[in-house]
């Protein structure tokens, strides 16, 4: 079998695939994901095994390191990549399986039916790649040019960036001109119109008569592929006043953002070396950390995470530690990474720094030391995405219980290895500090049972959350209706502290005679849960037969409640005096006792 491979990739010498496509294609397949679409492989620790698809056996032998790139069958001794796999089970040359990988990453080779390098498409890239370096070292040399990057390097040094790194990286600046670096290529290369609007460097005029540069006073980030080579840019601008605060190069057939995390040609190694990948949102970022040795940092640069640049890290590593901003558009961005790189078989850890500050601003503030800290105690996703449903929690009624384990089975059943998932199960109830027997078993069924949410009685909390809902969405209904309710019940007396909000809110704005807009009193509450909920009410159809009985009902069936439970409390403080002898105290509140009862037949 090794002479065979050995001998097609002797006939396919002739073709001559420059070596850095090869590479290129490789670094962009995901081997996993191949041997998986022949082979039924199940992860093992750090690597996949199976049955060997190359002899028969009934103990998996076939084992595939995502690390490693390789397969290897301890049973016959097959093995190899992912180019020699897709030969040997296809029976397809080394060529054809090149080409077959590069179609599905988006990479172009030249045509091989000439034995030379003539192919049409591929002397595009290579023109697209002149011009993208050209443009490169032209913003390079003006960052550094003493009058016309002073702007450019007065920011980045008012940033702490060192003249060392920004070498590194290529930054450049692009000067506050319409064809500064339109007339530099003209000048300087026999680039084509074509391929210079093709690199998306400058943007045609809709009458077609004339081009101007894409950026224009900004700071230039040059984005690079895995191998180094300049595929597009970023471009900062320096005053808050200009927007978009980024621009970037579109994609074009060298540039696709799907297939590109910034930083990738400078970390790869430390990230192998590491068996893990540190994940962060923007150019900035990046480079501080690498600036600070942290050398296994890569950036999604503001983009969502895809499965291609997912399958790019598990080629080089095991496991991912996103750092993210703890708004709701890090949490959002976080929680879809995460389902991309766990769909790839990587271990997700998370760490979310203080609120408004990026890895950029918290190393320069803290230093390395305390971010490193911060990487090695990062807690896995799934434990974290747990605490996070569980501190906004509202109570400990069965019904927040099971709204709680319904944001969180879905997540959970992501988990396929049943010790892991039992385990996160058990941490959720502990964290929680749910004890009912009940609920637990209900909660475990849902998995049993393949069911996508946790089915569980009311109870009498329940229902008073309930009434407490439909008072407040009657509140909501009109002015008017809202007088009669808040005239009737009082806002403090609500169990549920969201409702609690919103019935104070809105007492606050009838009490100053102001209306009760629902896209107004979301910015009168700092409360993100009373936000939500505001809105999901607002969009909810009213289900009552008849508005005026409903305010009569929910208000008697309220008070009823709140005053039964007075009592109850009540009663206890009259045991509590007749023990310590306090006649006089005994009586009263038994005189208060009886007020309520009086008040529960009317």
């Amino acid at each position: 079998m090794l002479s065979k491979y050995v001998e097609m990739l002797t006939n396919e010498l002739k073709y001559s695939i420059p070596e850095n496509i090869i590479d290129e294609v490789r670094d962009r397949t995901d081997i996993v994901e191949v041997v998986s679409k022949f082979v039924s492989i199940k992860k093992v620790g750090k690597n996949f095994k199976g049955l060997c698809p190359f002899h028969s056996e009934k103990t998996p032998s076939f084992t595939v390191s995502s690390e490693k790139r390789i397969y290897h069958c301890f049973g016959c001794g097959a093995g190899g990549n992912v180019f020699k796999f897709v030969m040997e089970v296809q029976n397809i040359s080394f060529v054809d399986a090149v080409r077959q990988f590069a179609e599905s990453a988006g990479v172009l080779i030249p045509q091989a039916n000439k034995g030379n390098l003539n192919d049409p498409k591929y002397q595009e890239r290579e023109a697209l790649k002149k011009a993208n370096e050209l443009a490169a070292n032209y913003f390079q040399s003006l960052f550094k040019e003493s009058g016309k990057g002073l702007a450019a390097r007065d920011y980045l040094k008012g940033r702490h960036f060192t003249g060392e790194i920004l070498d590194q990286y290529k930054i450049g600046w692009a000067i506050p001109e319409w064809r500064g670096l339109t007339n530099h290529l003209r000048k300087t290369s026999n680039l084509s119109r074509k391929t210079v609007l093709q690199s998306g460097l400058v943007i045609e005029k809709e009458e077609g008569s004339s081009v101007y540069d894409r950026f224009r006073g900004r700071v230039i980030f040059p984005i690079q592929d895995a191998h180094g080579s300049v595929i597009g840019f970023g471009g900062r601008a320096i005053s808050e006043s200009d927007q978009p605060k980024y621009l970037n190069s579109p994609e074009t057939p060298l540039y696709q953002k799907s297939q590109v995390l910034f930083g990738m040609n400078l970390a790869k190694q430390a990230i192998r070396k590491e068996d893990q990948a540190i994940l962060v949102e923007g150019y900035l970022d990046q480079m501080r950390a690498t600036q600070y040795g942290v050398l296994n940092t890569v950036a999604t640069c503001g983009t969502a995470l895809t499965a291609k640049q997912a399958a790019m890290l598990r080629n080089y590593a095991s496991s991912v530690v996103m750092v993210f901003d703890s708004d709701n558009a890090g949490r959002d961005a976080a929680d879809k990474g995460f389902e991309v790189l766990q769909e790839k078989g990587l271990q997700v850890k998370i760490v979310f720094l203080p609120e408004g500050k990026d890895p950029d601003s918290y190393i320069h503030e803290n230093g390395v030391k305390k971010f490193l800290e911060k990487i090695k105690t990062a807690k896995p996703y799934l434990e974290s995405y747990i605490d996070g449903v569980i501190t906004r929690k509202n109570g400990n009624s069965t019904s927040e219980l099971a709204k709680m384990a319904n944001q969180v089975v879905p997540m959970l059943r992501k988990v396929q290895n049943l010790v892991e998932r039992n385990s996160l199960v058990e941490y959720f109830s502990s964290e929680a500090k749910i004890d009912d027997a009940a609920f637990l078993m209900e909660l475990k069924k849902s998995f049993s049972k393949n069911q996508s949410r946790v089915e569980v009685l009311e109870t009498k909390t329940d229902s008073v959350l309930r009434l407490e809902r439909h008072l407040v969405q009657l509140i909501l209904s009109d002015k008017e209706t809202a007088q009669k309710v808040l005239h009737a019940v009082n806002p403090e007396d609500f169990s549920s502290s969201v409702l609690r909000t919103i019935a104070i809110t809105c007492s606050q704005k009838i009490q100053e005679d102001e209306s009760l807009e629902i896209d107004k009193l979301i910015d009168n509450t700092d409360n993100p849960e009373a936000k939500d909920l505001l809105t999901q009410l607002g969009l909810e159809p009213l289900e009552f037969d008849s508005v005026e009985k409903s305010v009569t009902d929910c208000i008697k069936k309220f008070n009823s409640f709140h005053l039964k439970s007075k009592i109850k409390i009540y009663k206890k403080q009259r045991n509590e005096a007749n023990i310590a002898g306090q006649t006089e105290r005994s009586n009263e509140i038994n005189r208060k006792i009886q007020e309520m009862y009086s008040a529960l037949t009317h």
